[in-house]
């Protein structure tokens, strides 16, 4: 910036455009008495402006969302081998024991899974109802840490947080 303010930078005064404006009509008047013509053309000397466009398929940002999958070789995944070892070797019993049944889901986890869904039933509910967490555990009869937990397992928003 400047300290003093130096006149010869200010633009230019009426009458130096009109002297601008009537240098350009002499020049334009010789041109054309020489036998130049005139045409006009758009923006930039040229007939249309060009467009910028992203192209998403050539942008790294992006062509790996483009590529087709018959481009692509398809390949299978690598077996995984289980690192461990046996730690005593393997006996074969002449007779096959009987084999134990798969044991039947027990009752309190079935209860629990249904007490889960009725926690989260009426999580849903407090939180349509513009209920904060606290108070709808308090609603609830559950504690808040309990309520929150819920609600990310069971993907709940609330509108209104702390």
């Amino acid at each position: 910036m400047q300290r003093y303010h130096d006149p010869s930078e200010d633009p230019l005064s009426a009458t130096a455009h009109e002297q601008e404006r009537q240098r350009i009509a002499a020049a334009t008047e010789a041109f054309l008495a020489k036998g130049g013509q005139i045409e006009q053309v758009g923006h930039q000397m040229q007939a249309t402006s060009p467009t910028f466009v992203i192209n998403p398929t050539k942008t790294p940002a992006y062509s790996h969302l483009y590529v087709r999958p018959e481009d692509e070789p398809v390949r299978a995944k690598p077996a995984v081998k289980p690192n461990t070892t046996p730690a005593k070797p393997e006996v074969k019993a002449e007779a096959p024991a009987a084999e134990p049944k798969p044991a039947a889901p027990k009752r309190t986890d079935v209860v629990q899974e249904l007490r889960e869904l009725s926690i989260a039933a009426r999580l849903m509910v407090q939180a349509a109802l513009g209920a904060s967490p606290g108070i709808a555990a308090r609603a609830i009869g559950i504690n808040e840490k309990q309520a929150r937990q819920v609600a990310r397992d069971f993907n709940i928003k609330f509108k209104r947080q702390r």
